[in-house]
């Protein structure tokens, strides 16, 4: 089964594709750069391996999108991990799986990521610096207000939800694996979270 690409964003001189077949697989992006770079018409390539995401570009003239689609697809379909394997797309399994507008917020969300990575020169990322931008105006307006408000209900209601999924995942897993008749597939947001874990909503004033 041949990997899917697909364009995601095309202008004259600037055209990102996805392969998700490349996601995770570091040295099958560089080589696939590498490869990509040697055509003329492709002056200059990034290749995300977070999300998949091909990014050419050219000073002068433009980019044909199919073009370059099909030779993506040719060397993602040609490309091996690190164990030799042929790449292949995400697996689905029994689980639904994300919704297309879900899809389409978390691959905006992982670009705008992998471009604060690189402008801080992969020192920190939105999971580092979001939490200390919320403590620090946290902490600004208990010292603007001079009181400490009581949190809303519906924010402990999240916090309560939060705390058991983050300390109880073998029960969420289970539960998981029962609704869907198989194995629950890896979440973070149900094993503890993480960087790109949600925060609760902020109350109203």
């Amino acid at each position: 089964m041949k990997a899917p690409v697909l364009v995601a964003h095309a202008l004259e001189r600037r055209v990102r594709l996805r392969a998700p077949a490349l996601a995770g697989h570091r040295r099958a992006c560089e080589r696939v750069a590498e490869q990509l770079a040697a055509d003329p018409g492709c002056e200059v390539v990034t290749v995300r391996p977070a999300t998949g995401s091909v990014i050419v570009e050219r000073l002068e003239g433009a980019l044909d999108p199919e073009r370059l689609r099909g030779r993506l697809a040719e060397l993602v379909n040609e490309a091996r991990d690190d164990e030799g394997h042929l790449l292949v797309a995400p697996r689905s399994d029994a689980h639904p799986g994300p919704t297309r507008v879900a899809r389409a917020v978390a691959h905006a969300v992982a670009a705008i990521n992998a471009d604060v990575r690189e402008a801080m020169d992969y020192r920190a990322d939105l999971g580092t610096l979001l939490p200390v931008v919320f403590a620090t105006a946290g902490l600004a307006e208990v010292g603007v207000t001079r009181r400490l408000p009581a949190p809303a209900w519906f924010n402990l209601l999240w916090w309560s939800l939060r705390s058991f999924m983050t300390f109880n995942p073998g029960a969420v897993s289970e539960e998981l694996r029962t609704a869907i008749g198989g194995d629950a597939p890896s979440d973070p947001a149900f094993a503890g979270g993480g960087p790109g874990a949600a925060g609760p909503p902020r109350g109203e004033r």
